[in-house]
């Protein structure tokens, strides 16, 4: 039987991976202090090990960049947490914060053809509970026009996805009705860059300017 090629990264520097995508989603650059902050590991062994591998490097700015071959790599490890998600949300009927937390457990385990069996199983979906984007088994994925913090004061917009990694976000979001595929609008943003003020049905909220920027939306 042929060895699976992910076989060579340990899942530390698959962690490193899936966060430099996710940020890239986000079109956020991370530093080597950033990605310890995210993950709460050692990461220089790891960091150097993926360089080695010609899978990240360095900038000149100190952000961590993916090449192409790690961004490939980062991109199937996406496919499979995401295929994940939706299996524990639509078969098993887990809430989204307990599918999300359930889904990193496993996503280093799926084999290629594990995941082909559940991505067919599954009807071959766009996109995880959350709304983001599922890669094609080829890697290619689309990106959501804007982030809610983009958006003008006075802006109806549908909320497209939620770019949150912790089950505790996710829940916080969930409990305020802000999910896929639900009507908001943008009523005005706070000076000083203060919070973003939304309206869900009759409900006002205020939305810290980083959770604003992690809740994508197209708007209407």
């Amino acid at each position: 039987m042929q060895l699976d090629p992910r076989a060579s990264l340990n899942e530390a520097q698959e962690m490193i991976l899936l966060t430099l995508i996710r940020a890239e989603e986000n079109q956020c650059a991370l530093s080597p202090a950033d990605l310890a902050r995210e993950l709460n590991v050692p990461l220089a062994p790891h960091l150097q090990s993926l360089i080695s591998q010609s899978l990240i490097l360095s900038n000149s700015d100190s952000s961590i960049k993916l090449t192409n071959a790690g961004r490939a790599r980062a991109r199937a490890l996406l496919r499979r947490h995401r295929l994940a998600e939706r299996h524990f949300t639509d078969v098993l009927g887990l809430d989204l914060a307990r599918a999300h937390a359930e889904a990193d457990k496993v996503e280093h385990l799926l084999s290629s053809e594990a995941e082909a069996t559940l991505a067919a199983q599954l009807g071959e979906p766009d996109t995880c509970p959350h709304g983001n984007p599922i890669p094609g088994a080829r890697g290619e994925t689309e990106r959501v026009s804007k982030s809610l913090a983009e958006c003008a004061p006075h802006t109806a917009a549908t909320i497209a996805r939620i770019a949150l990694e912790t089950p505790a976000a996710i829940q916080h979001l969930a409990t305020l009705g802000l999910l896929p595929n639900v009507e908001i609008e943008i009523e005005n943003h706070a000076p000083f860059a203060g919070p973003v003020l939304v309206r869900v049905g009759r409900a006002h909220y205020a939305l810290g300017r980083d959770l604003a920027n992690r809740i994508w939306v197209n708007t209407i």
